[in-house]
């Protein structure tokens, strides 16, 4: 039971050592959980593919949008209001948990009353028990997002970590022995449900909070103003990550989404797995050094550049080599997702720098503009698919990649530079050496590939000349040398913490 005053203020940070510290050991622990988090998302990857069908993946592919709404718009934003706001008291604090609370309960409610008309929407009626099992898993969700933000507020990075690892492994625990016992999409669906549960729990244990009654909600306002412009981008986000699974499921069918969830998720969760909690972890570090432009800027070019270091030969080899990737670890039977994951690699050449731009809206509260700037994505994107939807899934593959580089790509990097201590020129200059460095590992790559075995010996040795070229490349540059040094140190700091 919370023993705080309810107008005490909500500490923004825990722990000893100062903000940078801090900081540092929170990119150090997200980094070892998130190890362990793809590990296990490669590892369910390459066994579901195997016991499972693509008219599986399928199905809950085309679930997915419906209840990826439901999760975000129970939030409001709210979470990131938690983490970002310096006054926060406990009261509100409670306020914001029993809004999440309500909505959580409604949304859960209507999306399981609306399960039958999904299901008629696609013409698969399996869909409507689906549909209606997870919409616990919304409701679940939204009893644990404030106190999943006051953790992260805390920056208890590392009880955060824990809670991710066991959700990861209790997840694929479930789905590997549902899917050995009873081989369908039921395996998935249980799989997210107890995610959902290991996520609650986990997140009222290291909170270390108990809401108490609401308050007014006049002493929230500010903070849901805040939440409406990060929610107003999250709609359209939102929209423009699930109008291809929308399209694809109602014009072309549950196996052709299958191939194309399979290729999505292959390449892009990934990156997503990188990415997503290091946004945890930046977002209330650059919050707190807006004040100091030379600092704010410093802590994000590193934090970057560390995501570009470790993800983009990666890229690059499976954009090379993704006849022989799909094979071997998704089997044979998904070899008609080739096409797909090369069009989606060439749009995630530069997803891990581009997905970074949102953590500079939200630190420097420009939610407006992002909010703006999600409205013109999803427009952009909804065309993209409608352009290529006759073509099926590779086509929608391909318009979205084309238009992801040539439209929206310079329009965001010139938006996010506009204002704050990041500017366009920043991003340049961070983004140049990587791509001097990516095109030599590309030519590299090309070069290489009749001579490699397509086999997955093949695969591992691109893999090893793909980061050995790109580092020798960056070790060319200031920049790169720099960046260079500091993941190694980065390492020595993970290794010698563990051996202490």
């Amino acid at each position: 039971m919370s023993r705080h005053d309810p107008e005490a203020i909500v500490p923004r940070a825990g722990g000893t050592g100062g903000l940078g510290a801090q900081a540092m050991r929170g990119v150090a622990v997200s980094g070892i959980a998130q190890g362990v988090k793809l590990s296990v998302q490669i590892v369910s990857v390459v066994l579901l593919s195997r016991f499972l069908a693509p008219h599986d993946f399928g199905l809950i592919a085309m679930a997915s949008p419906v209840i990826s709404f439901a999760n975000m718009a129970q939030n409001l934003g709210l979470s990131q209001a938690v983490v970002v706001n310096s006054t926060l008291t406990y009261a509100q604090a409670s306020t914001m948990f029993w809004i999440n609370a309500g909505l959580s309960l409604f949304l859960a409610v209507v999306l399981a009353m609306c399960a039958p008309l999904v299901a008629a929407f696609y013409g698969e009626r399996e869909l409507t028990w689906i549909v209606a099992a997870l919409a616990v898993a919304v409701f679940a969700s939204g009893l644990g997002a404030q106190h999943l933000a006051m953790a992260t507020r805390g920056m208890r990075f590392g009880a955060i970590a824990i809670v991710e690892m066991a959700m990861a492994l209790l997840g694929l625990g479930v789905a590997l022995v549902w899917a050995l016992v009873d081989p369908g999409p039921w395996a998935l669906v249980a799989s997210a449900l107890v995610t959902a549960l290991t996520s609650l729990i986990g997140a009222w244990i290291i909170s270390g909070w108990r809401p108490r009654r609401p308050g007014s909600f006049a002493t929230v306002g500010a903070m849901l103003r805040f939440g409406g412009g990060l929610t107003t981008f999250n709609l359209s986000n939102f929209f423009a990550r699930n109008l291809d699974n929308i399209l694809i499921g109602r014009f072309q069918g549950p196996v052709q989404l299958g191939l194309y969830d399979r290729a999505y998720k292959l390449l892009l969760f990934p990156l997503q797995q990188i990415t997503y909690p290091l946004q945890r972890v930046m977002v209330p570090t650059l919050s707190q050094l807006v004040g100091d432009p030379d600092r704010y800027r410093s802590a994000y070019c590193r934090t970057v550049g560390q995501i570009l270091l470790v993800t983009l030969p990666g890229i690059l080899c499976l954009l090379v080599y993704a006849d022989v990737a799909i094979v071997f670890m998704l089997g044979p039977q998904w070899i008609g997702a080739v096409d797909i994951f090369r069009w989606l690699a060439l749009a995630s050449l530069h997803q891990p720098m581009t997905v970074t731009l949102g953590w500079l809206f939200i630190s420097q509260s420009r939610t407006g503009q992002f909010a703006r700037w999600g409205l013109f994505n999803a427009a952009s994107c909804a065309v993209a698919f409608a352009v290529g939807l006759p073509w099926g899934a590779v086509g929608v593959a391909a318009a979205y990649a084309l238009s992801d580089v040539f439209i929206r790509l310079p329009l965001v990097w010139r938006l996010a530079g506009s204002q704050g201590p990041v500017s366009a020129r920043d991003m340049m200059r961070l983004a140049m050496p990587f791509a001097f460095a990516g095109s030599l590992a590309a030519i590299m790559l090309f070069a290489v590939r009749s001579l490699l075995p397509a086999s997955a010996i093949g695969l591992a040795i691109a893999v090893v000349l793909s980061y050995a070229t790109t580092g020798l490349a960056l070790a060319l540059t200031r920049s790169g040398r720099t960046t260079i040094g500091q993941g190694l140190s980065l390492v020595r700091s993970a290794l010698l913490r563990r051996a202490r």
